[in-house]
């Protein structure tokens, strides 16, 4: 996985010593160190550069193609969950406000108002 997550220069750096990005792919790696069908990312892209954050992509992108992983992902993020999500479940207040397809969750009036405000 470290190898997988292009983290191999890293392999003997101390996780502390690492970028905070590095740290999340290296949290990632480590979520799929023993092969699960399904993990749940909570903001995995909090706090993360653009590059870091398009290699998390990238990986995250291979993962459910290759090894059929699927993810359930908590972010506020919504660039990195609208172009890596098929489905999407929007909540507000602890209830279902939208889910569907990304660009119709993005289009729905109620998301726009709760998230947005007119």
């Amino acid at each position: 996985m470290i190898a997988f997550f292009r983290l191999g220069h890293l392999a003997n750096a101390k996780a502390g010593g690492i970028s905070y990005g590095q740290q999340k792919l290296l949290d990632a790696a480590m979520a799929f160190m023993a092969g699960p069908r399904l993990v749940l990312l909570d903001e995995p892209a909090g706090g993360v550069n653009l590059t870091m954050l398009g290699d998390l992509k990238e990986r995250l992108r291979a993962l459910n193609r290759e090894e059929k992983a699927t993810f359930v992902i908590i972010e506020h993020n919504m660039e990195f969950v609208m172009s890596l999500c098929t489905r999407v479940i929007v909540l507000a207040e602890g209830k279902i406000l939208a889910e569907g397809p990304p660009a119709e969750v993005r289009a729905d009036p109620r998301v726009v108002d709760a998230y947005l405000g007119h």
